[in-house]
């Protein structure tokens, strides 16, 4: 064993026995609904093991892996529930588009049968990192925590891999690739091929497995954004922007960037690609000219100078204007932090208790580009271990989300929804609002003099609940 396999055994306890207990029993639903594969992340696996099929991979050793990988990343936090971007969604994803690109190469891309299976076991744990402090993982721990799995060392014996390689793989999705990370993974990278028994003289084959790290790190960055439509890559772009730390208002501005980023790497992309089906390809170009697109038209209402208005609206006897539509339309496009189903969005949009905020371009009909929307605490199922001691008190009106079109995330309009909702919220007799916010949100907030607390913080992704005393109107 190396010294850093034996430093690495004794690393600190990543989740609790009790925690782990306690997502079993939070995720038995989501549980049934994956064994009956009727869910997204069930859909994922039987296409994994489908094309693993294809391309020779051990039925039964590809089974098991993708068991064990699934269970681990649930019950350890990263399963379907979590908000950040480096859930079990995104591993699915990343194992299976690096599966399909590298096995679909021809001519002298090809890849072996073994360099498909290490890009696979890297895809699929690349990001396990439950004990993570920040939505963004980090590879030096990602090494532990694998070594660390009896059952993963085993599944990368049964199949004659090298587990060193495997990290060493992973360690070049460090992101971004350049400065310092990209020196510490490369430094790192070199220590584990002469573990591997290397030679330091082969440099053949530590660029063919760097290569191989290379391929895996674009693939993973593609892959949600070429398995899915605009709608599947704008809450990618939130959850990302979240995993970042970039303020919503700058998601699109920051997705071109990250786009363009990619593109820098042409010569890795398009040995991507050349793997991917066309309506993939078809995928990520439409996506990456949509954000375009919407980043254009953020300049654009810029340069208009618009202006934006809020409107309290009643909507308890007006079931069918089209103000429902509207808002209707842009709850079904916006991704928001937690959204309830539709059914229950409709049902609590006409109850008398609800309030609802759209956000008006004035002077364009009044064309509504976003919204807010809430009522009463106890009208509302919360996070997981969030629990409330007002609940019961009906004195604190709950935030459910704030939705804006996406053209629209550059301009204030969010901020001034909130506004409004929380100046509705104390009108109407509330003491105090509580919702799910960045944990550097609202701590912005309060160093702006907002009368905030966080609750309930939850790491890693800090989409923490949070409880704001309002002040009286002059009404009350």
């Amino acid at each position: 064993m190396s010294d850093y396999e034996i430093q690495s055994s004794v690393g600190k306890d990543t989740v609790s026995t009790w925690d782990e207990f306690s997502n079993r029993i939070r995720l038995l639903p989501w549980w049934l609904s994956y064994n009956k594969g009727s869910n997204y992340q069930a859909f994922l696996k039987n296409s994994i093991a489908e094309l693993g099929e294809k391309v020779g991979l051990q039925d039964k050793w590809l089974k098991s892996i993708l068991r064990h990988a699934v269970s681990e990343f649930s019950k350890k936090g990263l399963g379907a529930d979590y908000y950040g971007y480096h859930n079990i969604d995104h591993e699915l994803e990343a194992a299976y588009f690096t599966l399909l690109a590298a096995s679909n190469q021809t001519g002298s891309f090809m890849f072996t049968q073994k360099e498909l299976c290490y890009l696979f076991v890297a895809a699929l744990f690349h990001d396990y990192d439950p004990s993570k402090e920040f939505d963004k993982p980090n590879e030096d721990e990602i090494e532990r925590i694998v070594r660390s799995d009896a059952k993963i060392r085993k599944y990368i014996d049964d199949v004659g891999l090298d587990i060193d390689v495997v990290i060493a793989l992973i360690y070049r999705t460090a992101y971004p690739f350049k400065g310092e990370i990209a020196k510490h993974a490369s430094a790192r990278m070199e220590e584990l091929f002469t573990h591997a028994k290397i030679p330091e003289s082969d440099q053949k084959t530590r660029k063919r497995y760097t290569d191989l790290g290379w391929f895996l790190s674009v693939a993973e960055r593609v892959a949600g954004y070429a398995l899915g439509d605009f709608e599947h890559a704008k809450d990618l772009a939130r959850r990302n922007a979240h995993a970042l730390g970039w303020h919503p208002s700058v998601i699109n501005r920051n997705s071109v960037k990250y786009f363009s980023m990619l593109k820098e790497e042409k010569e890795m992309l398009d040995w991507v690609l050349r793997g991917s089906t066309e309506k993939q390809r078809q995928n990520f170009e439409n996506n990456i000219r949509s954000f375009e697109e919407a980043w254009q038209k953020e300049l654009d209402a810029k340069a208009a100078e618009l202006k934006l208005v809020s409107v309290v609206e009643k909507m308890a006897n007006n079931k069918a204007s089209d103000t429902v539509n509207e808002v209707l339309r842009l709850y079904r496009e916006t991704p928001i932090l937690f959204k309830v189903d539709e059914e229950a969005f409709i049902k609590t949009m006409f109850d008398t208790d609800s309030i609802l905020i759209t956000l008006r371009i004035d002077g364009d009909g009044g064309r509504i580009i976003g919204y807010a929307k809430g009522g009463p605490l106890e009208k509302y199922k919360l996070r997981p271990g969030t629990s409330d001691q007002n609940l019961g008190q009906r004195n604190t009106a709950y935030l459910e989300g704030i939705g804006i079109h996406h053209e629209y995330w550059g301009e204030k309009g969010g901020h001034v929804l909130r506004m409004e909702f929380l100046n509705e919220a104390s009108r109407l007799g509330y003491q105090f609002v509580t919702g799910y916010a960045h944990r550097d949100v609202i701590s912005q907030r309060i160093n702006n003099g907002e009368n905030i607390e966080i609750v309930r913080k939850y790491d890693p992704d800090n989409l923490d609940y949070y409880r704001i005393v309002l002040a009286k109107t002059p009404d009350h």
